[in-house]
């Protein structure tokens, strides 16, 4: 196993972010630790989803009961006498035919005795469900208004109630029934003051308390805590017989295929409100309609009723991710309708944790590798892409639990600002650095042409059809023995750097220099069709170079007239960085290249400029050339058919 202390600086740094990115994951994963920024981006994630995936059409199995303005003009100022109430709902269950009525206002004071007596009574005989709150403020001043009602009998109440919250006050209603149904109403509000969750049950003096939208299911269909007042309506119908009586309740309503532990409770006891339809998107009728019996009845007939109100004087409303304002009885409207798809469905989807742990563990594989290898142009696009699929995902279905959304896009978040801008830094120093070692064979323009298009592996060693060059001053042993060192240095460097320039001025690679010989070759590592073509432009452009200097530079030549020697081959050779352990450089190697310095050495015997091997003349097609003759190279066994620049393109040379 590697040391880390053996491995570079830059690996360390990024076994240092890989380190830190899979513990942020960790801990977000498992709720260890939840920052405000992290709740903040998981909570706008869904309400930018609910907002933009609200349903089109009212639910036909819910209706709302609306204390609105005009109701209230009509029938005078909140509260109403509880006669009104009592017989707004009695018109409800014996004029309209609902199934179940849930009120979402609380009655904490009694009012006059035969109106409570009057509403109540409406409780004994039909399915209507009283609200009540709880304060889960942890406030010692906490508030105690009216009784606590509904509580489950512990032999009914779920293992799941150890979650729920525990609460230090309520606000309840005027009496102390055990035969009425009441559910509670708390919301849970985020430190945004939105509300996007309820808790399902509430704990309060060693009772567990149930909330208003599974009562109205549970209460309706006879479930344990509504079998005291059904049997209580039972005996009462004998005498009363109202039309509503629990065996005709039960005969209309299958039982629940749900039970409350089958809600989707998170690990704080709290169930996250599914904002399907807003306001609008529910069949709302005025309270004045129902009282005066000119409601639609095809609105309520087999319903189940939300008493509410949307009344800007009554302030119940709340901050929701679909609406800033939103009547509050909208949430319970919400819930049932919500817990009666998932009782359609025989059972809730339920949220998966492992795919967004999943997804953030092999991101952080897959992103910290492309990194790793500099792929940046495949990396960040690929970053995109996965953040990209991945809200597609999330915000498309209800797969992914609502505080882990946010948990790829963090960790993603993570690579884009630590690692990825050390490899753009940790790439331009290589760049930098892989600059300067090749700038002596291409041109600085040409050099980043091939790494903008190539990558720094442009110079690998890889097999390639090229032509090489290799150029010679004449003599230049002689010149050596009659010339000041310092003049021979002067004349060497003025005519290697013209000769250099005609190299780049046909894109040519500059391998080396030999004393006063110069190797260059084109195909590589840019790709080249004409590399045959180019290398004799090079050549005959040296010629021309060569008989300037001549007739220009009489003084540093001393008189002399310099010539050079040139041969040109093509052939297929390694090209890319060669040479030992300690030491490389960008050359090529292949039976081309030691024809070419052969035809170098022949050109000075037979006293020619230039000579062209056979294949690089086959391959030139814009230049005249004529055949030299047969020649048997030194080191080689068969003969070659040599040429040579034909005359009227050598017109200027010495």
């Amino acid at each position: 196993m590697v040391s880390i202390a053996r491995l570079s600086r830059l690996d360390q740094i990024r076994l240092t972010i890989l380190a830190f990115t899979t513990l942020v994951a960790w801990l977000l994963a498992s709720g260890v630790w939840s920052p405000e920024f992290y709740q903040r981006l998981n909570f706008g994630l869904d309400d930018w989803r609910q907002s933009e995936t609200l349903a089109a059409a009212p639910d036909p199995r819910i209706a709302l009961i609306d204390i609105d303005e005009r109701s209230i003009a009509a029938i005078g100022p909140w509260p109403w006498p509880r006669a009104v109430m009592a017989r707004l709902t009695q018109n409800l269950f014996s004029q309209y035919h609902t199934q179940a009525v849930g009120l979402d206002i609380l009655f904490p004071e009694a009012g006059a005795p035969d109106d409570d007596r009057t509403l109540l009574d409406v409780a004994h005989h039909y399915p209507l469900v009283f609200a009540q709150t709880f304060d889960l403020s942890s406030d010692a001043l906490a508030s105690h208004a009216g009784h606590a009602n509904g509580a489950l009998p512990a032999s009914q109440t779920p293992s799941t109630a150890s979650k729920a919250p525990l609460a230090d006050g309520f606000i309840g209603n005027f009496f102390d029934d055990p035969h009425v149904c009441v559910g509670h109403v708390t919301p849970h509000i985020d430190s945004d003051g939105v509300v996007r969750s309820i808790p399902p049950l509430i704990r309060y003096a060693g009772a567990t308390y149930p909330m208003l939208a599974w009562q109205i299911l549970h209460c309706h269909t006879g479930g344990p805590s509504a079998a005291p007042a059904f049997a209580a309506a039972a005996s009462a119908a004998s005498s009363a017989a109202p039309r509503w009586s629990s065996s005709a309740i039960q005969a209309t309503a299958p039982s629940p295929a749900l039970s409350i532990t089958d809600l989707p409770i998170d690990q704080h006891g709290l169930m996250h409100i599914p904002f399907k339809r807003s306001l609008k998107m529910f069949d709302v009728v005025p309270a004045v309609e129902v009282l005066a019996g000119n409601a639609p009845p095809a609105l309520l007939k087999n319903r189940y009723v939300l008493v509410g109100s949307s009344a800007i004087g009554l302030t119940d409303h709340i901050a929701s991710p679909i609406d800033p304002w939103l009547p509050a009885v909208i949430v319970h409207a919400e819930l049932l309708t919500d817990i009666l798809d998932a009782q359609a469905k025989q059972g809730y989807t339920r949220p998966t944790a492992w795919l967004p742990i999943l997804w953030t563990g092999a991101s952080i594989i897959a992103f910290a590798l492309l990194l790793r290898l500099q792929r940046a142009s495949v990396a960040l696009p690929a970053l995109i892409a996965a953040t990209g699929l991945w809200l597609a995902l999330a915000l498309s279905t209800h797969l992914v639990p609502v505080d882990m959304t946010a948990l790829p896009l963090v960790t993603a978040l993570i690579f884009l600002l630590l690692q990825a801008p050390l490899e753009w830094i940790s790439s331009q120093a290589e760049i930098r650095m892989f600059e300067r070692r090749f700038s002596r064979y291409l041109p600085p323009t040409v050099l980043r042409e091939i790494i903008r298009h190539h990558g720094l592996t442009a110079f690998k060693p890889e097999r390639r059809q090229i032509t090489v060059l290799f150029v010679d001053i004449e003599d230049y042993t002689r010149l050596a023995e009659q010339m000041p060192p310092e003049r021979l240095v002067a004349m060497t460097e003025v005519i290697l750097t013209r000769l250099t320039r005609c190299v780049y001025d046909t894109v040519g690679t500059l391998d080396k220099y030999m004393g006063d010989a110069l190797m260059a070759f084109w195909g590589a590592p840019l790709e080249q069709q004409d590399h045959a073509d180019r290398a004799l432009d090079c050549a005959r452009a040296m010629l021309h170079e060569l008989a300037d200097l001549n007739r220009n530079a009489e003084t540093l030549f001393d008189g002399r007239t310099i010539r050079v020697r040139i041969g040109i081959n093509s052939g297929s050779a390694v090209v890319g960085e060669l040479g030992s352990t300690s030491r490389q450089s960008y050359t090529a190697i292949g039976d081309a290249i030691n024809v070419a310095s052969r035809l170098q050495e022949y050109a000075k015997i037979v006293k020619t400029d230039l000579l062209i091997g056979q294949e690089a003349a086959r391959l030139a097609i814009h230049h005249k050339l004529r055949a030299f003759g047969y020649v048997t190279l030194r080191g080689r066994v068969a003969p070659e058919l040599l040429y040579v620049l034909d005359e009227s393109e050598t017109d200027a040379v010495v």
